[in-house]
């Protein structure tokens, strides 16, 4: 599993549609569906559930996506620190 695993599962999530999101992602869909399945069989459960309409979270992604997504916004804090630290050590040179 990786972040950008992470951010892909978010993105299905959020469009309710791999194809819309590998779209929002700029990649083909068998591959974002690979790397769902891939993160799936990784922890263990259905992230998702197919429909006929798209696919929605099952009980246990649900849980899985809020986690994600909290890893996720904790991972920009540290990056846009990393960034004021750069730009501050930039600025004193």
């Amino acid at each position: 599993m990786n972040t950008q695993h992470l951010k892909y599962a978010v993105e299905v999530e959020r469009t309710g549609s791999i194809t819309q999101a590998a779209d929002n992602l700029y990649m083909a869909q068998p591959n974002l569906s690979k790397a769902i399945k891939e993160l799936e069989d990784t922890l263990g459960i259905s992230i998702f559930r197919r429909t006929s309409k798209g696919v929605v979270p099952t009980e246990k992604g649900a849980e899985f996506l809020v986690y994600a997504k909290r890893i996720l916004t904790q991972l920009e804090k540290v990056e846009a620190l990393n960034a004021r630290a750069k730009d501050a050590e930039y600025h004193l040179n």
